[in-house]
């Protein structure tokens, strides 16, 4: 979809709005722990099947904008809090947890009041073009770069039958 001032002003409102909300989640964060938290950036620079990510050694948010635009108020009161704990434990306890582990969970829970999940419901976007693999029980359908995976030689099983997937073809 070609770019318009309709559109970056869509997603200027939208970043804005996260920003917003990830600013709240900091400085409840301070409030709750008597510390001063580096603020990350945020940006809409996430694709694919994750509605946010947080990228701690950048101390960088990223949030998908298409996710976004199916539900505002719950992405912004679920996702945002979720990304920033992980921020926040970050910068705690450093790269020596679980990325939802119990420190994450505490973050969650006693911070921000919110029961720690590691799913969101949100809809994902449609693959432009997916690879068909199959393996005893059921078809599973692979991106590009899975699949480029898959052809270099990483073996992919099956979490329910646990046999190795195998290529079908291309589904356009």
């Amino acid at each position: 979809m070609p770019m318009t001032s309709k559109n970056m002003a869509a997603d200027y409102d939208a970043l804005n709005i996260i920003i917003d909300k990830a600013n709240v989640c900091f400085d409840q964060a301070n409030t709750f722990f008597g510390h001063e938290f580096i603020p990350a950036t945020c940006n809409l620079k996430q694709r694919g099947k994750a509605a946010g990510t947080a990228h701690l050694q950048k101390n960088e948010l990223r949030f998908n904008h298409f996710m976004y635009q199916q539900n505002p108020d719950e992405f912004v009161s679920t996702v945002v809090p979720h990304e920033v704990a992980h921020i926040i434990v970050y910068q705690i306890y450093g790269d020596t947890v679980r990325p939802h582990g119990k420190e994450w969970q505490a973050v969650m829970l006693k911070v921000y009041g919110i029961r720690p999940s590691r799913t969101h419901s949100f809809d994902v976007p449609p693959q432009k073009q997916s690879y068909e693999y199959h393996c005893s029980c059921q078809k599973h359908h692979f991106s590009k770069r899975r699949h480029t995976r898959a052809q270099d030689g990483v073996e992919y099983v099956c979490r329910g039958c646990r046999s190795t997937l195998q290529f079908v073809g291309l589904n356009k």
